[in-house]
């Protein structure tokens, strides 16, 4: 559930009509889901935004974020494969089950 888009010509108010009609301006973002862009001497100086619309969106660029180090990471991987810097499977494995094994001890289960 992200913003829609604004719309630049209902989504613009000057600073003086923002602060006239402020609850107004809330209701607003929360029922259309867009952000308000507020002006000061004509230029956009601040976006308010509906808080669930704000999270949404942060969810989105951390998820983002996650991709794009997954694919530097595929790509360093894939690089270092290459150059024979892999390792085997099966060293792999056991190395996951010994970190696994180490958690569960940690948390008190029996292995």
């Amino acid at each position: 559930m992200t913003a829609t888009a604004p719309r630049m010509s209902e989504d613009v108010l000057s600073f003086s009509t923002y602060r006239r009609t402020l609850a107004d301006c809330i209701n607003r973002t929360e029922r259309t889901r867009r952000p308000l862009f507020v002006t000061q001497n004509g230029h956009v100086t601040t976006v308010v935004m509906n808080i669930r619309e704000y999270e949404a969106e942060q969810d989105e660029l951390a998820r983002w974020r996650e991709r794009e180090q997954l694919s530097r990471d595929v790509e360093i991987s894939r690089r270092e494969f290459a150059e024979g810097k892999g390792i085997p499977h099966k060293q792999v494995t056991q190395e996951m089950n010994e970190m696994i094994r180490g958690w569960m001890r940690e948390e008190g289960h029996q292995s």
